[in-house]
């Protein structure tokens, strides 16, 4: 009870974790997330905690903000007769659509003054990739395979490091987002964590 703290009733965990993974594989939804795994990668937590996700749990960041999304098609960067996949060209679209959504904060409409504030004060983007499961199939790699993980771990590794780099170049020439100063330690942490990942083990 929120209000006496009294237990109303009990559930067994492992029913209740069964059934919190079947919807989420039924609904094809990322429906599972780990608060602490989540707000230990947190670029800004002295504006807060992360509470919760969109619905599709592509977007994950403070309360009352909000960004655009957009998905780079990832068939539009793969030589479907050598198998390649064109890191080169890959990395041009990111740094290329990095702009563009830090273009489009300005330009956008918010439902309300507090999300319009803080989506203007911390600068929050959405990209990601789309099609990585047809890219698996295209290059005839098993889902649960080693080499599927270290794909989309490397094409994760490549968008999230271009993005950041992109974004440092913006904020060499125009300065950095107004919360930057404030979230500076743990934003560093969050690039070290990044480069960590990369260690070969």
């Amino acid at each position: 009870s929120r209000v006496t703290g009294e237990t109303l009733s009990e559930v067994s965990a492992r029913e209740l974790w069964e059934s919190l993974a079947r919807a989420a594989w039924l609904c094809a939804d990322p429906g599972v997330q780990f608060d602490t795994t989540i707000n230990d990668w947190h670029t800004c937590p002295q504006g807060g905690r992360i509470n919760a996700s969109n619905p599709c749990s592509e977007y994950m960041f403070l309360d009352d903000t909000a960004c655009n999304l957009a998905s780079l098609n990832l068939l539009a960067f793969c030589d479907r007769e050598s198998g390649s996949f064109d890191v080169e060209k890959f990395s041009h679209a990111v740094h290329l659509w990095t702009l563009t959504l830090e273009l489009s904060v300005v330009m956008a409409q918010f439902p309300s003054q507090p999300i319009a504030l803080n989506s203007y004060r911390y600068r929050p983007l959405g990209l990601g990739f789309a099609n990585l499961g047809a890219l698996f199939m295209v290059l005839g790699l098993p889902y649960d395979s080693k080499g599927a993980r270290a794909l989309a771990a490397g094409i994760s590794a490549l968008m999230s490091g271009q993005a950041y780099c992109t974004s440092a170049e913006m904020a060499a020439e125009l300065g950095a987002f107004e919360a930057f100063p404030d979230n500076r330690a743990d934003m560093l942490r969050v690039i070290r964590n990044h480069q960590r990942m990369l260690q070969p083990e």
